[in-house]
Order: structure tokens, then C-alpha cells, then sequence
């Protein structure tokens, strides 16, 4: 059930289910990134984290209210005006100057949702794709200022996209930045360390989002140091 009501100076919606509840151990722990109570390999544990992050760019939040064997319900908050915040001194607030073709690939629908929302706001012309193998074909024939790949994806996984892009393409791979959570893994930080090139972790905020975009304008490239925000991959 879905229920809208005037929250102070906004609004707010109330998602209510009655299922099983959670433990207030398991409440408090739904929002952070990458945890998850599915199996391996059938969840990333981004979806709430990454919902948040978008409801408190918009100046809102979202809140969870449940109790075991009495149902959830997750309350999103909004302003009608967005409140103004003081943005952080590391981040350029201003958008970049020129709009980018931004090629976006990952096997999770929800990012490549949060990824084409937020570009297409910002001006930009995001084009998405699935896995590996969907982006190769498109970056083999059309132009894009900016690659974004998830690393380990099934199938045709991001490090494949990038070796068989760099034989066929290597000005269009000198475009590609990575986006994981994966650098716990030895041999993912290996080859991360080897490319010598920026990286983008998940979850990341629309704040590193924006500085890679506005490293691109500024230095044609992503190949230039980007903020503190986009760890480097040295």
C-alpha cells in the first residue's frame, strides 16, 4: 500500500507492506551499501543505499519504520523546494560547460536507472548497456566522451570490454573509467593498479560523479587526476 501525505514543508509517502517485519539488528543495517540478505550472486545490496543517496540530493530522506511479524514501512521525505546546502569544498558546483555522450554499462537495472536519470538532468546523453558484449558493439561504432563500466558483470565482464576495446579501439579505451565494489579482491585491485587510471566506487555519490564529468571537460579526457573523491588507481 501506498499512502501521500503533508509532511512540515514537503510531503511524504509511506510504503507499507505486510510481510514477515526485520529484527532491529537487520533494520539497521538495510540502508548500507552492499548489504544484502540474498544469496551470492543475486543481490548487490545497492538498492536502498542508492535510493537514499538520491532522496538526499533532493533534500529529503527516506526512513524505515518495522517490527517482526508486523510488516514494513519505508517512508520517503521530500521538500517541495529542495533546501540549499553549502556545497563541499573539494566539488565544483558548477555543471560542466559541455554536454558529454556518456556510455554506461552495468547488469544491475537500477543503476543503469540512477546512472541515466542523473545524466539526462545534467544535460548529458547517456546510452546504457547490459553487459560487456552490448557496449563493445555499441563503442565500436559510435563516439562517447566517457565509458563507465561496472567491472564484474556475467558473461562478457568488464575487464573482457575493456582488453577486446583497447585491441580494437584504444582511443575510445583510454575513455573507459571503471565503476566497482569489488576492490577488496586481490586480483580486481591488481588490475585496476595496472591500468594506472582513475576508478569510481560504488557506491558513489552524484558529488565523484560530477567531478569525473567535469575532469572530462576540462582535460578532454578522464585520464587526468580526478578530486580525492574518485579514488585513484595507484
Amino acid at each position: 500500500m501506498v499512502h501521500a501525505r503533508r509532511w512540515l514543508d514537503g510531503i511524504a509517502i509511506d510504503v507499507i507492506d505486510d510481510g514477515p517485519g526485520m529484527s532491529e539488528p537487520l533494520a539497521s543495517q538495510v540502508f548500507e551499501p552492499f548489504f544484502t540478505t540474498k544469496a551470492e550472486g543475486e543481490g548487490t545490496g545497492l538498492g536502498l543505499s542508492i535510493s537514499q543517496g538520491i532522496v538526499k540530493e533532493h533534500g529529503g530522506r527516506i526512513m524505515l519504520s518495522t517490527e517482526e511479524g508486523k510488516g514494513s514501512t519505508f517512508t520517503v521525505q521530500l521538500p517541495t523546494c529542495a533546501r540549499a546546502t553549502a556545497p563541499s569544498a573539494d566539488i565544483d558546483p558548477r555543471p560542466p560547460t559541455r554536454r558529454l555522450r556518456v556510455l554506461v554499462v552495468d547488469d544491475e537495472p537500477h543503476i543503469l536507472h540512477y546512472m541515466t536519470a542523473t545524466l539526462e538532468a545534467w544535460g548529458h546523453v547517456p546510452v546504457v548497456a547490459s553487459d560487456g558484449e552490448e557496449a563493445l558493439a555499441r563503442a565500436s561504432k559510435e563516439h562517447f566522451d566517457l565509458v563507465i563500466s561496472d567491472l564484474r558483470m556475467p558473461k562478457f565482464g568488464g575487464r573482457e570490454f575493456y582488453e577486446e576495446l583497447e585491441r580494437r579501439n584504444p582511443a575510445m579505451a583510454a575513455r573507459l573509467v571503471f565503476s566497482t565494489g569489488d576492490t577488496v579482491r586481490g586480483d580486481t585491485l591488481a588490475f585496476l593498479e595496472t591500468l594506472d587510471r582513475p576508478y569510481l566506487h560504488k557506491p558513489f555519490s552524484l558529488a565523484e560523479l560530477r567531478t569525473l564529468l567535469s575532469e572530462v571537460v576540462r582535460d578532454s579526457g578522464p585520464q587526468a587526476r580526478v578530486s580525492a573523491d574518485v579514488a585513484p588507481g595507484t
